[in-house]
């Protein structure tokens, strides 16, 4: 990723932005994949040269409709086009020569510009090429496959934990090509590593230094970080950064609003929002001059009316001030005693100060809000913890792997030109490959060997297997401690009556985690309610076929033909499909998908019994009658073509699920229910009907 020297990398555009950010990333993948198999000729350009962007964007569209539910640009530009559409997708000569310079702006700004900014993270995280071709990381993640190394196999982690572990790893952020040819480059993953290793550090204060590095960083701050500066002087240094002061601001003049915001300003804002910023200018300038109860009143309006604002624009995240408790504001005498080192209230230059004030608090306001994606994808490795304070997981075991000192060296660097080529910019460029985690820190086999003996001496083990099995059983636990506060079963009763409305969506995410789709967070709930209604006699964390962040929550449900959630009891399998689907969309999109993965279930566990249970917030007629059907009838696994017989799906409502909680009914007595029920079915033994038809009509 190159950026511009006043510039704060982002790896998701303002534009197009999600909190499901792991979700996004699959589903625009998916997309460039049906393009390359439907398409293969068209590659990524503006129209008329591909349709590439704008096909992208349709595609984008029918898999994201809860994201993209409003979409006006896109359907006046389809309207405009009219009878002309088959003519536009043909790219018919004649249409681009004659029409085409009338919708031709709509198209690339409204449109294709769209599809160049959602699908840009691809490019910044590696899956994609600049050209947004598949790389071979980015198959690994759309795949949800990778093959471990053998730290890698140790670690309590998934595949789309280490695919995104792998590429934040080797994540550089370079400068433009410098007189000689060569490029800065800083890496903030291990930034955000080297910062944790040495324990829980406050939200801001990661955030400024990981995200407000750059590059560009001045010689002062690479020696810093270089030499082992704590985070608290590394976030100092960051807010103090070189500001050009427009020369009208080292008068002292009060300036009239017209010129004020020729500097207070933001493309963002409104102009409500610069007379705000104005607002308080004045009254700050009126109390500075006369500090009495009546501009101290006069402030703390402002202070009070638009705290968020002015914090964001000149408390860097923070109060401006110390005025006390909303109920219990201080008087003039003690605001002035708190307040009384503030340079806004003590410099000489006023005009000079505020405007420094702005530009560096909107700078770290700015590396806040580009810090969200970061966190989240920082997050979603499983090793980054945001809960509360940011921390590693697992800091015990990664301070094994991952040594301070190399870290702190190899944060900021140098490339030739030729060397930022083959690392980023060739079609077969290093960043783009699935490398594993010891061939990127670039560790010899006797390091590797090293890593390894010492990681199993310290949990006491013979083997890397039973220290996976160690981590993941520690993991196991702490995951049941986390559902057991945060999700007891009131609380957890309460979010299952908040999915039958999809206008409660924003809720649910609030509540659970917005970085996560609502489906996703259906199955992890589900999965905790039948955890409950199972009496607690079963690993729910190993059941659960989801991406977990390593605050435990979900972030996105793996991709495979397997079920939702798998559950190996002694005696029985039990397998749960969940779905927030319609009863329209459920004979489309899960009659065929259940019925396979609980063919294969009860093939790949024979001889022990197994059941499906589908869980739905409604449930259609003929649903309910196909699954009951399915049972009498000899079927084969699509996996190894075993004959499969007496496949049991049992459907149940959301309502009724709840139902059960209330009632305190166990899965043991849902069980027995379903079983004596089902046994009663008689099995169609005749396989030979079909047969017995083509002969009677072709003998």
């Amino acid at each position: 990723m190159v950026i511009g020297e006043n510039q704060i990398f982002n790896l998701m555009d303002t534009n197009g932005r999600r909190s499901d950010v792991l979700n996004a990333l699959k589903i625009y993948l998916d997309c460039l994949e049906d393009l390359s198999n439907e398409y293969p000729t068209e590659r990524w350009n503006r129209y008329p040269v591909s349709l590439a962007q704008f096909l992208f964007y349709q595609k984008a569209l029918e898999k994201s409709p809860g994201t993209f539910r409003r979409h006006g640009l896109y359907d006046h530009f389809m309207k405009e086009l009219g009878a002309d559409q088959n003519l536009f997708l043909r790219k018919d000569p004649d249409w681009v020569t004659r029409k085409l310079p009338q919708f031709q702006r709509k198209l690339d700004q409204d449109i294709e510009k769209r599809a160049r900014h959602y699908t840009s993270t691809l490019v910044k995280m590696g899956f994609t090429r600049a050209d947004r071709t598949i790389t071979p990381a980015g198959y690994s993640y759309l795949q949800g496959q990778i093959q471990p190394d053998p730290v890698e196999a140790i670690l309590p982690l998934d595949a789309i934990n280490l695919s995104l572990l792998r590429q934040l790893l080797k994540l550089k952020v370079f400068s433009q090509a410098r007189p000689d040819g060569s490029r800065q480059f800083y890496a903030p993953f291990r930034m955000a590593l080297y910062l944790l290793l040495n324990g829980p550090l406050d939200r801001q204060t990661f955030e400024v230094v990981v995200q407000g590095l750059s590059p560009y960083s001045s010689e002062a701050l690479r020696q810093a970080v270089l030499n082992g500066a704590s985070a608290a002087q590394l976030e100092a240094m960051i807010q103090r950064r070189d500001i050009q002061i427009p020369p009208e601001l080292t008068r002292e003049e009060i300036l009239s609003f017209p010129h004020f915001q020729l500097y207070f300003k933001s493309s963002k804002r409104s102009q409500s929002t610069v007379g705000t910023y104005y607002a308080f200018y004045t009254a700050l300038h009126d109390f500075r001059q006369l500090p009495t109860p009546s501009s101290y009143q006069n402030l703390l309006t402002c202070l009070e009316e638009n705290g968020d604002l002015l914090q964001k624009a000149f408390g860097y995240g923070k109060a401006v001030f110390q005025i006390g408790n909303r109920g219990n504001r201080y008087d003039l005498d003690t605001f002035l005693q708190k307040n009384r080192t503030h340079p806004l209230l003590t410099t000489d230059h006023y005009n000079r100060t505020i405007y420094l004030t702005y530009a560096s608090s909107k700078w770290i306001d700015g590396i806040r809000e580009y810090s969200d994606t970061t966190v989240r994808l920082l997050s979603a490795t499983g090793l980054f913890k945001f809960e509360t304070l940011p921390e590693l997981a697992f800091e015990d075991i990664l301070a094994r792997v991952f040594h301070a000192d190399d870290l702190r060296k190899s944060i900021f660097g140098v490339m030739s030109e030729e060397d930022y080529f083959h690392y980023e910019g060739a079609e077969d460029c290093y960043f783009g490959q699935c490398h594993s985690l010891l061939h990127i820190l670039d560790y010899s086999e006797q390091r590797i060997h090293q890593v390894v003996d010492d990681l199993q001496q310290f949990l006491c083990v013979d083997n890397s297997s039973q220290a996976k099995n160690l981590l993941k059983r520690r993991k196991a636990r702490q995951f049941l401690d986390h559902i057991r506060t945060k999700y007891p079963k009131p609380q957890l009763m309460s979010l299952l009556s908040l999915f039958s409305d999809r206008s409660n969506d924003a809720k649910i995410k609030k509540a659970v985690n917005d970085a996560a789709t609502v489906p996703t967070i259906y199955e992890y709930i589900v999965g905790i309610a039948w955890f409950y209604l199972s009496g607690e006699d079963f690993d729910l964390y190993s059941s659960l076929r989801l991406t977990l962040n390593a605050d435990f929550e979900p972030v996105f449900h793996a991709s495979g033909g397997e079920g939702d959630i798998v559950i190996q009891y002694d005696d029985i399998t039990v397998m749960l499909e969940v779905t927030l689907m319609n009863k329209q969309a459920q004979k489309r999109g899960e009659w065929e998908p259940v019925l396979r993965h609980s063919l294969n279930l009860k093939a790949d566990n024979a001889p022990k019994e197994t059941f499906t249970f589908f869980i739905a917030d409604e449930l259609d007629h003929n649903t309910i009658n196909i699954w009951r059907a399915v049972a009498s009838v000899p079927l084969e696994s699509t996996n190894t073509h075993q004959k499969v017989s007496g496949v049991v799906i049992m459907p149940f409502t959301n309502a009724e699920l709840q139902q059960f909680l209330q009632k305190g009914t166990t899965r043991q007595q849902i069980i027995q229910a379903t079983r004596d029920s089902f046994q009663s079915i008689p099995q169609l033994t005749d396989t030979q009907w079909h047969q017995e038809i083509l002969s009677a009509l072709l003998d």
